[in-house]
């Protein structure tokens, strides 16, 4: 039983790795675009109608397709001034309760973010500019975001919960990140 846990939640984890890779390349195609859009704008005084906009919508798409690995690599925004020099025991507990409130405020996210996308989605709205592009696909980046977001601060969660007196904690950001 718990090796199949164990099993979910490592396949979980390359799911989250697969789409940070997507998210990074989403990144990278969106630099090529932009970097495209200066060079047609400035150079030959032809702007791009589709640069921004769909810029914007592979930034925000990769943002949230990043962010459960983000969680899973320990880079998100931790402050550890005064839980540093906690005991290892209590560092774990309070870990496992910060990734349940992660967690829980994801689902709140999930909750009320789903109706808004499936509402665009039903009415047709777009986004009124030149592309005329479904806003739907923009905001439903949002609950699946966090919904990936919120299993994973869950198996975070587990995770903590398992550790003991002489594990080390959760992983720290990198120095220089």
């Amino acid at each position: 039983m718990a090796s199949g846990r164990f099993f979910t939640m490592r396949l979980f984890d390359s799911l989250s790795k697969f789409l940070a890779a997507i998210g990074a390349w989403a990144f990278f195609v969106v630099g090529l675009m932009l970097s495209y859009e200066v060079i047609a704008r400035y150079l030959f005084n032809a702007p791009t109608k589709w640069a921004a906009e769909l810029s914007t919508l592979l930034l925000v798409w990769g943002t949230f397709l990043a962010a459960a690995a983000l969680l899973h690599n320990g880079h998100h925004i931790r402050i550890s001034l005064v839980t540093e020099h906690l005991p290892r025991m209590v560092q774990h507990r309070l870990d496992a309760l910060i990734f349940l409130l992660v967690a829980g405020f994801c689902g709140v996210v999930v909750w009320y973010g789903t109706p808004i996308a499936y509402d665009s989605y039903e009415t047709g709205r777009t986004t009124g500019s030149m592309l005329n592009i479904p806003t739907f696909w923009t905001e439903l980046s949002v609950p699946v975001g966090f919904a990936l977001l919120g299993v994973q601060a869950l198996i975070e969660t587990i995770r903590a919960l398992g550790r003991g007196e002489n594990d080390t904690p959760s992983p720290k950001p990198h120095e220089g990140d």
